[in-house]
């Protein structure tokens, strides 16, 4: 997750399930992620309907991804925007974090799922599932 530039972010709306490719900030330790997208695009309307979200990242390289389901919710506080503010999205928001138009988003998971193939993390029936996890009680176990 951390080498990856981009991933995959996916939202419910009320056409079904919408996919699009976001810049994400290296994930914390307990793997929640930020982003940062305008306040106007479909993904924030249906976050604020629906906050259920599914983050995939993929390594071609080494034959790996990880997808995770959890909330992703809408920040609006100017202190997180500057903190959580990419120097090349001036680009879209020329005036910066504080642009009405941009906001961050907080995605915390709550199940992961992982294929390896570099790492042996290859469940039976060989590359027919993933190995699963969910997060309860602020701890990662078994699915």
């Amino acid at each position: 997750m951390r080498r990856r530039k981009f991933c995959l972010v996916t939202t419910v709306g009320y056409e079904g399930v919408s996919a699009r490719v976001l810049q994400p900030f290296p994930p914390e330790p307990d793997l929640t992620v930020w982003f940062g997208t305008s306040a106007s695009s479909r993904k924030v309307a249906e976050l604020r309907s629906d906050a259920r979200a599914t983050v995939v990242y993929q390594d071609d390289s080494t034959a790996a991804c990880v997808v995770l389901a959890g909330r992703m919710d809408v920040v609006e506080s100017i202190t997180v925007r500057q903190h959580r503010f990419m120097p090349t999205w001036y680009a879209f928001w020329p005036e910066g974090p504080t642009s009405a138009d941009f906001v961050v988003l907080r995605f915390v998971p709550d199940r992961l799922e992982v294929w390896d193939a570099s790492r042996g993390i290859t469940p039976e029936p060989f590359g027919l599932r993933s190995a699963c996890f969910t997060h309860r009680d602020g701890v990662w176990g078994d699915a």
